[in-house]
């Protein structure tokens, strides 16, 4: 284990090394870095991150670009040919895929996943339900009852949850209530819905989870709740009729709070990604510059401990990586992880 860790920290200094001696030979490059609205947490993440790169990337300089979210983000750089080699994008494996299917609501034409190259991974996440209602223990108890997820236009608490209920469960009468994720959550505390959209960002070996805004905000409340999961055999009849490319986590008791029981939940993976025109030189120098500040974005904010090296090097089922993004993972003594 010794032996491993030396291998590595040389080839970081190796690289380092490699970096500087570049830096003599060439300007910086201001990188845009399209992320989602002041408040959703990738926005602030990336303006840190700014700093943290300029101060370890001898060339490379992202600059965040706060968006709408990642349903506009998959249309600007699936559209806009400005983008193609200047841009990199915040989004998911999931709005990826509503791009490439046309999601109904979300999308006037559909933007081909090929369009898009992984660059680095940085979490996956996980959606479930809660209420106060403990007569509600599963999503077949759903029926008739007012459901309160977020607004039509986002992804995760919006599209995907519907999914959830309507394919994975085949309930098709539930009163849905599109109120954004944190009014839905204040719906459920004010007794105006039955239940609310949960969500968790975590790695994927679940070593690192960090509760939603939502899930603080009904934990701080003091209230008795219960968790709804979203089951492993929901989440594969969502991918199976829809070719989806959601995946499962098992939480284990004590995970999120109040969480007394094994919780199963539905989520994607999050990610920088790129056109697929993205040139190779700043594909290779953006996941470095991410690999070089990795574990020790951790001090600086408490989403930087998702931002480990290892799970950074973890390309995600939905899309294909770029050469260079692999290829930097190994320059850095990470061996890429294909998720299939």
């Amino acid at each position: 284990m010794k032996f491993r860790k030396t291998v590595i920290s040389t080839s970081v200094l190796a690289l380092c090394g490699m970096l500087s001696l570049s830096a003599q030979a060439r300007d910086e490059v201001r990188v845009p870095a399209l992320t989602a609205p002041f408040g959703a947490g990738i926005h602030e993440q990336v303006v840190i991150f700014e700093r943290l790169i300029a101060k370890k990337h001898p060339w490379i300089r992202l600059v965040a670009q706060e968006s709408p979210g990642y349903v506009y983000n998959v249309k600007e750089m699936g559209t806009n040919k400005r983008r193609e080699k200047t841009t990199v994008t915040w989004t998911s494996t999931g709005a990826l895929w509503a791009g490439d299917t046309a999601a109904e609501g979300f999308f006037q034409k559909r933007i081909p996943r090929d369009t898009f190259r992984w660059l680095m991974t940085r979490s996956s996440n996980c959606i479930w339900f809660v209420s106060l209602d403990d007569s509600i223990k599963s999503i077949k108890d759903f029926s008739g009852k007012r459901i309160g997820i977020g607004r039509r236009s986002q992804t995760h608490w919006g599209l995907f949850t519907t999914k959830a209920i309507e394919v994975g469960n085949g309930v098709m009468d539930s009163k849905l209530e599109y109120l954004g994720n944190n009014a839905a959550m204040s719906a459920l505390l004010d007794g105006r819905v039955d239940v609310a959209v949960a969500l968790t960002t975590n790695t994927a070996d679940l070593k690192v989870v960090f509760p939603s805004g939502p899930v603080r905000k009904l934990n701080a409340s003091n209230r008795d709740y219960v968790n709804i999961p979203i089951s492993k055999a929901a989440a594969s009849k969502v991918n199976k009729d829809l070719n989806a490319p959601f995946v499962s986590h098992v939480f284990p008791p004590g995970t999120v709070p109040k969480q007394k029981d094994t919780l199963e939940c539905m989520g994607d993976y999050a990610m920088l990604a790129s056109h697929r025109n993205f040139p190779d030189d700043l594909a290779h120098g953006v996941t470095t510059a991410y690999l070089m500040v990795g574990d020790a974005a951790g001090k600086y904010l408490g989403g930087g401990k998702l931002y480990r090296r290892q799970s950074m090097c973890v390309v995600p089922p939905g899309i294909e990586p770029h050469p260079a993004a692999l290829k930097a993972c190994k320059d850095f003594g990470l061996e890429p992880k294909i998720l299939k």
